[in-house]
């Protein structure tokens, strides 16, 4: 029998699938929380306000999948796809009740279509949502959004909707006009095959959500398995939900297995080529590792691991954009929170990464080269023991930068370069040719990029500049060339910015001169601020940069 015959799919309008008495829904436990937001919402309320009587509006389909034998006379379905907008209706539908003035119409809607009543007259919600966002989702079908005392997505919806709603009218209308397709794929098998082809309203599904139903969908015969994969994925997803979880995905691969895989093709890599053929266990134990990742690159990004140090030094790795690395840092910091690698070597590695890191910013390689490299370190890290990897991971970073970025390149190009300043590794860099001790903590936000030379000359500029036998026409264009360069840039407190504005260097150096930074610090030995201070102040911070990005073999 042909895959299609499992499938029953209905058109009805919101009337027919919400007054249905047997049939209520539920979220299963490895479905995303609720993720619309106010575009969405804007445009459901656009599309349906703007309707004519007559005008039907089609709302996209939802995917169910029936729980099993009715319960207590309730039919209870699964939600696979569709979760967003079922949501979004009723609670646009408990705002109607809640603000409609007439009573018969608020009861009907909270009898009819919020909620239904098993054998025993319990009241079953019409939908059921993860554990996550239920309870909020049910205090506002229960008509006690006021208790509810926490920030929360589902809130935010139904204080829209409220907002914007201004009585009943609009309730004939939502029923009547708006229709959906409702496919009832009988079983999960035919359920996850068609969720990933299928979009919720507004947002695209990601590679980790079609990853997840993916593999879910291997499992899904065995009930044991089952469970522990959605157990995994939830925890996973739970720890980076917050920080891109396809990003996430994407560095546990190039940490674990060889090859270079994309954002883009990421789905397609993973079910194709890595997980193609296996079996359910090997599918399930891929998640328990995945999970037992996601720890790791949790505290990488917050910076949390059991070390002071540790936790300082990454902090400097994330204002030198160093993420390319978060897929080495991934191999080896589990190996320092089970205590098998030392924390000085770690430390060390780090270091390692941002000399690295430094030096190929600098010199203007090609970013999509790094996960090439690391990659590669990682395939070499595998089966080896922890005490070999600094020097493996050194002789990689050697080869790299003898042939890249060596000494003079890295000279070469610090002084040739147009710094940006107001990105967060320029300010780094003078932060550390600064030469702060080793219990300094830099607080990025504190701290802006001063123009020595100012970005816009007024007039006491040209004046001063042509002084000091430079042309009008000549003034403007070395401007435009040393003015980003790194011997005119500082680093001062925030507030000092508007202070000091377009000032001439010499009513600066007051305010120079109490900088608590050395590089500012240091500007009172200048005289006078000329192109030609700029070009030794470039050349001397650039011979002070190879001293503090020092490799060596």
């Amino acid at each position: 029998m042909k895959e299609r015959e499992f499938i029953k799919a209905q058109e009805v309008n919101l009337m027919n699938l919400f007054s249905k008495s047997n049939d209520a829904y539920r979220v299963p436990i490895f479905q995303r929380p609720y993720a619309w937001g106010k575009d969405q919402w804007e445009e459901l309320f656009e599309d349906i306000m703007g309707l004519e009587p007559e005008e039907a509006h089609f709302l996209g389909s939802i995917v169910v999948v029936p729980e099993g034998p009715h319960q207590l006379g309730v039919n209870f379905f699964e939600v696979v796809d569709g979760q967003q907008r079922l949501a979004t209706l009723l609670i646009w539908l408990a705002v109607i009740r809640d603000i409609a003035k007439n009573k018969s119409i608020a009861d009907k809607i909270n009898d009819d279509f919020l909620f239904i009543k098993d054998f025993k007259g319990k009241k079953i919600p019409k939908l059921e949502l993860n554990k996550l966002d239920n309870e909020v989702f049910i205090k506002i079908l229960n008509g006690r959004s006021e208790s509810i005392n926490r920030k929360h997505l589902i809130l935010e919806c139904y204080k829209f909707f409220k907002q914007k709603t201004k009585n009943e009218e609009i309730y004939t209308k939502l029923l009547n006009n708006v229709y959906i397709v409702h496919i009832n794929a009988i079983s999960h098998y035919n359920a996850f095959k068609l969720f990933e082809t299928l979009n919720d309203r507004g947002l695209e599904l990601s590679a980790a959500d079609l990853i997840k139903n993916f593999v879910l969908s291997i499992v899904s015969k065995d009930e044991e398995l089952f469970n522990e994969t959605i157990d995994n994925w939830n925890e996973m997803y739970d720890k980076v939900r917050g920080n891109q979880p396809v990003k996430f995905i994407r560095r546990y691969i190039l940490s674990n297995y060889k090859g270079k895989i994309s954002e883009k093709n990421l789905y397609k890599d993973v079910t194709s080529k890595l997980l193609k053929d296996k079996a359910p266990q090997e599918i399930c134990n891929f998640v328990k590792d995945l999970n037992s990742a996601s720890d790791t690159y949790k505290r990488i990004l917050e910076c949390s691991f059991p070390s002071d140090r540790i936790n300082k030094k990454l902090k400097e790795l994330h204002l030198i954009e160093v993420s390319p690395s978060f897929t080495l840092l991934l191999k080896i910091l589990p190996f320092f929170v089970n205590k098998e690698i030392f924390e000085e070597d770690v430390l060390e590695i780090m270091e390692m990464i941002e000399i690295f890191h430094i030096r190929w910013g600098i010199c203007n390689q090609a970013t999509s080269r790094l996960d090439s490299i690391y990659n590669e370190i990682c395939m070499e890290l595998r089966n080896k023991n922890s005490i070999e990897f600094k020097s493996i991971i050194k002789q990689k970073f050697s080869q790299e930068i003898k042939n890249n970025v060596n000494n003079i390149a890295f000279k070469d190009n610090f002084i040739s370069r147009d710094f940006k300043p107001n990105q967060s590794r320029t300010k780094y860099i003078l932060w550390k040719l600064s030469e702060p001790t080793d219990e300094t903590i830099l607080n990025i936000d504190n701290i802006q990029t001063e123009h020595i030379l100012p970005q816009k000359l007024n007039d006491k500029w040209i004046q001063y500049l042509k002084s000091k036998g430079y042309t009008e026409d000549k003034i403007e264009i070395l401007h435009k060339e040393h003015l980003n360069k790194i011997g005119n840039l500082t680093i001062i407190k925030e507030e000092w910015n508007l202070k000091m504005s377009n000032r001439l260097f010499n009513e600066k150096k007051e305010d120079y001169r109490n900088s608590e930074f050395k590089i500012t610090k240091e500007l009172i030995n200048y005289d006078e601020w000329t192109f030609e201070e700029i070009e030794k102040r470039t050349s001397k911070l650039a011979e002070k940069a190879l001293d503090i990005w020092k490799w060596e073999e």
